[in-house]
């Protein structure tokens, strides 16, 4: 991925608040923080599937995507397949916020 360490270091935020744990220090990269969540996303398939579709739910991951994904995929773990489609909605909600970002207003009267 080419996002910035800064993008790694949100994302990694946002995930641990839905993971509840901390996952991975972000100088361990994509690499590690992708690990690190399928290693997750794999502990709640086999041990509480509904928390999983919760959190899928939560974080608005397209269930008509991951069904796609999941059978092009057929021999890929499907707990990587599920952790790189939570990073990449992570990603867009960053760039989202980061479009309709406004700057604070240059003088104190412009505030509310």
């Amino acid at each position: 991925m080419e996002n910035s360490l800064d993008d790694i270091l949100v994302v990694q935020q946002e995930l641990e608040k839905l993971t509840g744990q901390d996952l991975v220090p972000y100088t361990e990269g994509w690499s590690g923080l992708r690990t690190a969540l399928a290693a997750w996303v794999n502990e709640l398939i086999q041990h509480n599937f509904s928390e999983l579709i919760r959190v899928l739910y939560r974080v608005d991951i397209s269930e008509n995507k991951l069904k796609f994904l999941l059978q092009e995929k057929v021999g890929e773990d499907a707990a990587f397949i599920i952790a790189d489609l939570i990073i990449e909605r992570q990603l867009q909600k960053i760039k989202t916020r980061q479009q309709f970002q406004q700057p604070p207003p240059e003088n104190e009267e412009d505030r509310w």
